[in-house]
């Protein structure tokens, strides 16, 4: 019954995302008693669904023009009859021109057409299936598409694998098409997982780990001579840019981490035999391009649980000494509500205790902000620049922060605006540089508050306030949001990754050089595109960690690029956690004792629900030597 209570669930996701106009259904809406508004992940969610889908169909009737078989479709024998059901109480009821049953011995024909029929059928038990489609006079030779929507991922391996072989000795001319999960044991496939268990319906078919390469491995072992896979997100990279735009413009959207992740943790597998070719829509064009990424092994690194204060994502840290960490905003629960945080959070790395900062401020001009920067200066002054509320609500506020004694029980702080952005962002990053001897902050990219994605540069003087906009210059980073920085020295400061206009995760590096006021692009060999990561600068040396890539080798790993040969390098992050999922996008890290600590971190999971990391992660910087040389364990 849990399992037919999603096909419920899924029909009501797709009609908002089809009311909302991201594509067009007219039929959906018979099969829904009330309608429902979704976020806008989910909308995303079953627009590539539905494409992956239409796609698929497309590509059926492109090759086997000359079908004339009519359509069943096939599921439990209740939602079967309830669809029945739903399509003769409909202003359509006269167009299938359903005709009797009673001719039929087989009660599994649940309605049966010229054109289409419908069997109310387990698709375990192939012995029924077949004694449907003799008594319907199928033409088992026929070209035949067996197109599976998130249906045999709920069956036990052995009976979905008896299916796709009994498909396979059965049709010689077919197609076994199918949308579903896969699962690379990392954070968002776990979360994932765990959700539909908690359902009571546990996805089985991918369990033990099933990635796309186990997928095709599964038909070939059932004797599918053909098999080709391709992930949504692969999938997605290949849809023109027109076709991306439009969909960024049908309503606002801030959850490109899990939306991609979504995307990658579904796939489209197409495996056929006969006179049935893999489609070209089965060969990706961008997205899955393979990058030279050097391995050097694991890092050596520990877990800790964290403070429930500290569970959140989109926020920023800062090590106001060598003891105390201020954690400011980001998505968090507070009193057991999920919502954007206000005012600051100190973390006592001695003690290990979390408790909130209260501000001594009439009005705290903080807000609940999120995706905004947070920099220390040397007299300790935290400047909190940008950031949003919703994603309609932008924040052009800077705000200096001046913290008491945070080792005293009754220790505030005191916030004040102190100016004003010239261009309101979130998502962008900032920089210390020194300029004459003054502190400046560097302010580059991210998004704006009508939605466009910038590479506009501003300098704010931390002893004005005053900002000064960069003047034109020969070599600038394309515009982006979603990347990091990391400084050095205050002379120089690295742009890595981050997230284009079009959606593209990127792997370029830039440089800005204070000295000669110009940026140059590094040319890295081995870096993997990666955005909504963080980054320090650390022995010659910037560290990456995890961020979205779009690759299943990518979440859990650290980035190296050695300064000195300007390589880069990635770390396998073994953390033997499954009962805390960690998912490293939205996260922060920062140094303390010569280690790189990562904290928070997490994301909306799709229909999933939202994850907060519950654990802070300490890694060893590997031993390097300036030569490029990395010692592995």
């Amino acid at each position: 019954m849990q399992v037919q209570n999603t096909n419920d669930s899924s029909i009501v996701s797709k009609l908002s995302a089809a009311n909302k106009g991201y594509f067009q259904d007219n039929w959906l809406k018979m099969f829904v008693e009330k309608e429902q508004k979704r976020s806008p992940i989910i909308n995303r969610g079953y627009y590539i669904r539905f494409k992956a889908i239409e796609a698929a169909f497309n590509s059926w009737f492109a090759t086997i023009s000359s079908l004339t078989s009519g359509k069943s479709q096939i599921d439990y024998p209740a939602v079967m009859r309830r669809k029945l059901e739903y399509i003769q109480n409909s202003e359509f009821s006269n167009l299938l021109d359903l005709q009797s049953t009673q001719d039929f011995s087989n009660k599994n024909i649940v309605a049966i057409s010229e054109e289409y029929a419908m069997l109310g059928i387990d698709l375990q038990d192939c012995k029924e299936l077949k004694q449907c489609f003799q008594d319907m006079e199928i033409n088992f030779t026929a070209p035949t598409l067996f197109l599976s929507e998130c249906s045999v991922t709920y069956m036990e391996p052995k009976g979905s694998n008896a299916l796709i072989e009994w498909v396979q000795i059965n049709f010689p001319n077919s197609a076994f098409v199918v949308y579903e999960q896969v699962d690379d044991d990392f954070g968002f496939s776990i979360v994932m997982k765990n959700h539909f268990k908690s359902l009571g319906c546990p996805l089985k078919s991918i369990n033990p780990k099933m990635d796309a390469f186990a997928i095709c491995s599964r038909f070939k072992e059932q004797g599918w001579p053909l098999c080709s896979t391709i992930s949504m997100f692969d999938f997605y990279m290949n849809f023109p840019e027109e076709e991306k735009l439009r969909i960024q413009s049908i309503e606002l959207f801030d959850e490109f981490e899990m939306w991609h992740e979504k995307c990658r943790h579904y796939v489209l597998t197409w495996a056929c035999q006969g006179a049935i070719s893999v489609p070209k829509i089965l060969h990706s064009k961008s997205g899955s391009l393979i990058f030279d990424n050097m391995s050097a092994g694991t890092l050596n690194c520990t877990y800790e649980l964290s403070s429930q204060l500290i569970h959140r994502f989109g926020h920023q840290v800062a090590l106001l000494s060598s003891r105390f960490l201020i954690v400011s905003g980001g998505f968090g629960q507070l009193k057991k509500r999920h919502q954007r945080l206000e005012g600051l959070t100190c973390y006592d790395t001695v003690s290990k205790r979390s408790y909130l900062v209260p501000s001594s401020s009439i009005q705290d001009p903080l807000g609940k902000r999120m995706f905004h920067s947070m920099t220390k200066l040397t007299d300790g002054t935290l400047v909190v620049i940008g950031g949003r509320s919703s994603p309609a609500t932008i924040f052009n506020t800077v705000v200096s922060i001046h913290c008491d004694d945070m080792s005293q029980e009754c220790a505030s702080y005191t916030a004040e605006t102190v100016t004003h952005m010239p261009l309101p962002t979130w998502r962008h990053s900032q920089s210390l540089i020194h300029i004459d001897g003054v502190e400046h902050i560097f302010i580059f990219g991210g998004r704006t508050a009508a939605n466009v994605v910038t590479n506009e540069s501003f300098i704010l003087n931390t002893k004005t306030w005053n900002f000064s906009e960069i003047p034109s210059l020969d070599i600038v980073p394309s515009p982006r949001h979603s990347h990091s920085a990391a400084s050095l020295d205050k002379r120089k400061f690295y742009v890595t990754g981050g997230l284009s206009k079009d959606e593209r995760i990127l792997n370029s590096v830039y440089v800005f050089d204070v000295a000669t006021f110009s940026w140059s692009e590094l040319n890295i060999s081995g870096l993997l595109p990666r955005y909504s990561h963080s980054s320090v600068c650390y022995n010659n040396a910037i560290y990456l960690v995890g961020g979205i890539s779009g690759f299943s080798y990518g979440p859990h790993s650290v980035g190296m690029i050695d300064l000195c040969t300007n390589t880069a390098y990635e770390f396998e992050l073994k953390i033997q956690a499954p009962e805390y999922p960690l998912i490293l996008s939205n996260h922060c890290c920062y140094v303390y004792e010569d280690r790189l600590i990562v904290t928070g971190g997490g994301g909306n999971c799709f229909s999933f629900g939202t994850h907060f990391n519950e654990i802070d992660i300490c890694i060893e910087f590997p031993e390097q030597a300036c030569n490029g040389t990395v010692l592995k364990d």
